[in-house]
């Protein structure tokens, strides 16, 4: 069997890889990181916004910016796609908040919404993995009922301006085909 070979890049474009085990020549690759960075630089100016660090709701960041960093990177995936993107969000907001209401250990619990959040994912098609640290995360930071109702609204809300930050950022980056599906 031979290798097909990927497509040409235009050039002078920064656009992002095909497969992230492509070397981006410095280039591209600089701009794609520099839009990168910015799009993180915004990400955390809306947790300083949310007055979010010393709340319960600051460890949540950290699965954002990593899906931020992944749909940049790699818009093809299908777990790039958008409507995944949050899909996935909302599902493991709910189970991860549903499973800390339960009483017992932490970190079985933990482990067990990761579980619970990477079926649901699967049985639904919605699988971007990133999202499945949020339904850890709540169990871990212990979301009380009342923090509960306060997060799975801003949990989906920040994955649509996840989406939207990416879509600029292709945007920016002269990626006209993000998304080329939104499912």
């Amino acid at each position: 069997m031979s290798e097909v070979e990927p497509a040409p890049r235009s050039r002078g474009r920064a656009q992002p890889a095909s497969d992230l085990a492509d070397r981006l020549p410095v280039r591209q690759a600089l701009p794609l990181v520099l839009v990168e960075t910015l799009g993180l630089g915004i990400i955390f100016a809306i947790y300083a916004v949310l007055d979010a660090r010393d709340s319960v709701l600051a460890p949540l960041l950290v699965p954002f910016a990593v899906s931020f960093i992944l749909i940049v990177a790699n818009s093809a995936a299908p777990g790039a796609r958008p409507l995944r993107v949050i899909g996935s969000y909302a599902i493991a907001g709910t189970v991860g908040l549903g499973v800390s209401a339960l009483p017992g250990p932490t970190f079985p619990e933990a482990v067990l919404a990761g579980a619970l959040t990477m079926l649901a994912m699967h049985l639904t098609g919605a699988l971007h993995s990133p999202a499945i640290a949020v339904a850890m995360i709540a169990v871990l930071a212990n979301f009380t009922p009342a923090s509960a109702f306060q997060a799975l609204p801003l949990v989906v809300l920040l994955a649509m301006g996840v989406v939207t930050l990416a879509w600029a950022a292709h945007k920016v980056l002269g990626d006209a085909d993000y998304p080329a599906r939104w499912w």
